[in-house]
């Protein structure tokens, strides 16, 4: 098992934690169905390389988590407890084996057709490769 998938491993575990949510396979949000909402959907966006000299690498790998809700009120608020909720689950800096797991960015999105939102938090992991 390649150290990509470890790290996304462990925070699907780590995510299990989150009792209210449904952990969802990777993939696409739109056909989540309502009854397993709210969910949370863990993949991957990009991984930056930097060759060594003498082989290995070091890699930056970016780990999406998606939270999907459906709120009759504030959808805001709901987004916003639902990313407390995913930031308590994944508070191991080391996650995975990562020598550094950390947030480093948080989206939100809004269905304006339905009490529906998406808020994504993007997770840096770093970590090596040998030679």
């Amino acid at each position: 098992m390649g150290q990509r998938i470890a790290i996304r491993d462990a925070v699907n575990v780590a995510l299990q934690t989150l009792q209210d949510y449904t952990l969802i396979a990777p993939g696409t949000t739109d056909e989540i169905p309502e009854s397993s909402l709210p969910a949370l959907v863990v993949g991957f966006a990009t991984e930056a390389t930097q060759h060594e000299l003498y082989g290995g690498s070091e890699r930056q790998l970016e780990i999406t988590v998606a939270a999907v809700v459906k709120s009759r009120g504030d959808v805001y608020a709901a987004l916003d407890r639902a990313a407390a909720d995913i930031e308590s689950a994944l508070t191991d800096n080391t996650l995975g084996g990562a020598e550094r797991f950390l947030l480093s960015q948080t989206q939100f999105a809004l269905d304006t057709e339905q009490p529906l939102g998406e808020v994504r938090l993007i997770y840096a992991a770093s970590y090596s490769t040998g030679a």
